[in-house]
């Protein structure tokens, strides 16, 4: 079963859970977005982009061939904008840009390094407090694990993050909070949002970080 956001003949966006792959993996157990999103359109599915494991929130699928190349375009120009929300360890309280390159240090890891690939990430803390922020991020490019990379770069990794940080949280806290894209056959402006998660606003009150009220857009000041 999924949490379908929006769907019509050419898109199919969903509500991925925290802890669910992607894709298959290793396990051939264990459930697989992908999947169980191919199963309920009953018919052929792409996949254009990917969430870590840990990541919740907004992902989005292909069901027409014939749009996939409209579609990385589409990325390629930025016209697909993500955000996300992040729960981070310490206090970040002002806006910044980080614009570090990174590269692969290890069989799963990356490392920022001057030889690697120009990574962008703009982050925008939203509540702060000794134990923790919440961060609202945006992207300029898509490296892997980019978020994590960076934020652990400055000093404040994601609240469970067991490859960048510590294992002191279910998961590493970061959720796709919502996506805005041109329809690629209708080019009407499509917004989606994911509310955040049970595990997400737990971690928020353990750590007394003051969530913004739902009704508020959650957008990156530019």
């Amino acid at each position: 079963m999924i949490d379908v956001l929006y769907e019509d003949d050419v898109l199919l966006i969903v509500d991925k859970p925290p802890n669910v792959v992607v894709q298959r993996g290793h396990d051939p157990g264990e459930p697989v977005l992908f999947e169980l999103a191919a199963a309920h359109t009953g018919g052929p599915l792409f996949l254009l982009q990917r969430l870590d494991r840990g990541t919740s929130g907004v992902i989005f699928f292909s069901k027409s061939a014939a749009v996939n190349a409209r579609l990385t375009r589409q990325f390629e120009t930025r016209q697909i904008r993500k955000r996300y929300l992040a729960l981070c360890e310490g206090e970040i309280a002002e806006r910044q840009t980080i614009d570090a390159p990174t590269a692969r240090i290890g069989a799963i890891k990356f490392g920022v390094r001057e030889h690697g690939r120009r990574a962008v990430t703009h982050i925008e803390p939203l509540a702060f407090a000794h134990s923790g922020s919440l961060l609202a991020i945006g992207l300029e490019t898509g490296r892997t694990h980019q978020i994590r990379l960076h934020l652990a770069a400055i000093g404040h990794p994601l609240v469970g993050d067991w490859l960048y940080g510590e294992r002191n949280a279910a998961r590493p806290m970061l959720h796709a909070a919502s996506i805005s894209m041109p329809h690629p056959v209708t080019r009407q402006l499509i917004c989606i949002e994911s509310p955040l998660p049970a595990d997400f606003i737990r971690e928020a009150e353990l750590r007394r970080i003051v969530l913004p009220d739902p009704s508020q857009r959650l957008e990156l000041k530019k």
